[in-house]
C-alpha cells in the first residue's frame, strides 16, 4: 500500500466521496476531508499530508487558491471554472496540477503521480562545509542574502556560503516556497513568521520588501 497521504478540499460531498474512494482504490490513504479552506489549513498543519487536492471555489470566504499560498506540499486544483484570471491566480501558486470537473479517473491517476513525483525529487541543494558537501532541503533554508557574488544562506541555527546569484538560485531550487523580495533578498515564504508592507520578520531577523515586489509577494504570503 502507497504511504502517501492526501487532504481533499472540496465542498460537493459526491465530489469529495468520488475523489475519496477512486483514490483508495489506487492504494492512496486520505487523512482528511474538509468544505471550506479555513478549516482545512488548520487540519493540514496538523495532519501532515503528503499532497492536498484543493477545490478552488469552496465555501466560506476563503478560497482554495488561498489555500495553495499557504502550503508548501505539492497541490492539485480541482474546479469546474477555466475562466483566464482562475487559471492565472490558481497557476502562480506553482500547482502540480490543474483538473477541471468532470474530472475522469485517468486524469486524477496523472495529476497524484505528477505530485508523488515533485515529493519524490524534492528540492535541495549541495553546499561545501570546510573538506566536505552537504545536501539542504528546502525547508532547511528560511532566507538567502547576496553578498558581491555570493550567497549566504540562513538556516535555523547556522549560515552557508555557496557562489550563486539570486536567479540561479531560484533556477536550481525550483520550488514555490521561495520568492525574491528584494534585490538583494529571497526568503521561505512557509518561515514568514511576520510582515507588513515594508518588512518581513523570519527567526528574528528583519528582511526589506522592494516596491519592485511588494503587490506579488504580499499576495504570496497573506
Amino acid at each position: 500500500m502507497s504511504s502517501i497521504k492526501i487532504y481533499i478540499l472540496e465542498d460537493e460531498i459526491i465530489t469529495q466521496e468520488l475523489l475519496k474512494q477512486t483514490l483508495e482504490d489506487l492504494d492512496f490513504k486520505i487523512c482528511g476531508m474538509a468544505t471550506n479552506a479555513e478549516t482545512a489549513l488548520i487540519e493540514i498543519h496538523q495532519l501532515k499530508p503528503d499532497i492536498a487536492i484543493l477545490d478552488i471555489r469552496v465555501e466560506g470566504l476563503k478560497t482554495g487558491v488561498w489555500l495553495g499560498n499557504q502550503l508548501d506540499i505539492p497541490i492539485i486544483y480541482l474546479t469546474a471554472f477555466n475562466d483566464e484570471e482562475t487559471i492565472k491566480k490558481a497557476i502562480a501558486t506553482k500547482p502540480t496540477s490543474y483538473l477541471v470537473k468532470p474530472f475522469n479517473n485517468k486524469d486524477l491517476y496523472i495529476a497524484v503521480e505528477l505530485a508523488v513525483s515533485k515529493i519524490n525529487n524534492k528540492a535541495q541543494i549541495i553546499v561545501r562545509d570546510k573538506n566536505r558537501k552537504i545536501i539542504l532541503s528546502e525547508e532547511q533554508i528560511l532566507f538567502a542574502k547576496k553578498e558581491d557574488q555570493y550567497l549566504i544562506l540562513h538556516l535555523k541555527d547556522s549560515e552557508k556560503l555557496i557562489r550563486s546569484s539570486i536567479k540561479d538560485f531560484l533556477e536550481q531550487m525550483n520550488s514555490s516556497s521561495f520568492i525574491q523580495v528584494h534585490r538583494s533578498f529571497v526568503i521561505n515564504k512557509n518561515c514568514v513568521t511576520a510582515f507588513n508592507t515594508k518588512e518581513i520578520i523570519i527567526n528574528n531577523s528583519s528582511i526589506p520588501i522592494s516596491k519592485t515586489y511588494a503587490k506579488e509577494i504580499l499576495e504570496e504570503i497573506s
